[in-house]
């Protein structure tokens, strides 16, 4: 934490308080998809009152900077804007029309990309993937498994963003690669009793499998993702 002292001015402590914290995201002090320092723990080293440091945090959350995640603390959002239309996550999907994204992760690992991945990805077979797999739900009936394999060579600390709090697609952001557009196939597929538990419905149920490699503008795959979606619960739209 990088400690500035405060102006002697008539400006309001929170005001000026607010002014550093900004400085220090955009200094990277506070880096993009990490959480600042508690509000006790800002009280105490710059001197103020918990309630002048909550104004502070509080203006920042209102320009986009930072975001409260009950439980879990203020995490930074940067200065970048948001993802346009072009390409949007699950929870910006979901959000938009009007319903409740949640996402629970059911595993998480690094391993190595192996051939198939070294070749869509454009990086060594020795090198390292990360592979998530979770559940989507919307207004808490689940909907989706998904499972995303995204290079570390691009996004090398990927696996210390909690994207319970931050989507993929702002992760990549991050990194400086926003997803510019993405190459899809459907099929049907039937699923296994296990995955048919996490979906809520019998082993005989269809589902659709969309699978979809997603692209930077300079043509850089960033991800591979395999979602099995209940087809009573989804639907897909297609623009020509």
């Amino acid at each position: 934490m990088r400690v500035m002292g405060f102006a002697s001015n008539s400006e309001p402590k929170y005001l000026q308080l607010r002014e550093i914290v900004r400085s220090d995201i955009e200094d990277g002090v506070y880096a993009e998809g990490t959480c600042i320092p508690s509000e006790n723990e800002l009280s105490h080293v710059y001197g103020v009152t918990r309630m002048t440091v909550r104004n502070a945090i509080d203006a920042l959350v209102v320009e986009g900077l930072l975001k409260r995640i009950q439980g879990k603390g203020v995490f930074v959002m940067g200065c970048h804007k948001s993802l346009g239309d072009d390409a949007r996550g699950f929870r910006a999907e979901v959000s938009d029309l009007g319903l409740v994204p949640t996402v629970r992760v059911i595993s998480k690992m690094r391993r190595p990309t192996g051939d198939l991945y070294a070749s869509l990805f454009r990086v060594d077979p020795a090198d390292e993937v990360y592979a998530i797999r979770r559940v989507n739900s919307v207004d808490g009936q689940p909907v989706s498994i998904e499972r995303t394999v995204i290079p570390m060579e691009l996004f090398p600390k990927i696996d210390e963003i909690d994207i319970s709090v931050y989507s993929l697609y702002d992760a990549y952001r991050i990194y400086g690669h926003e997803v510019a557009y993405s190459a899809e196939r459907l099929d049907i597929a039937y699923l296994s009793n296990r995955d048919a538990r996490l979906l809520a419905v019998e082993p005989s149920f269809p589902v659709m499998v969309h699978d979809c490699v997603s692209y930077d503008g300079e043509g850089n795959a960033l991800e591979h993702a395999r979602s099995l979606r209940r087809g009573d619960l989804s639907s897909f739209t297609v623009a020509h």
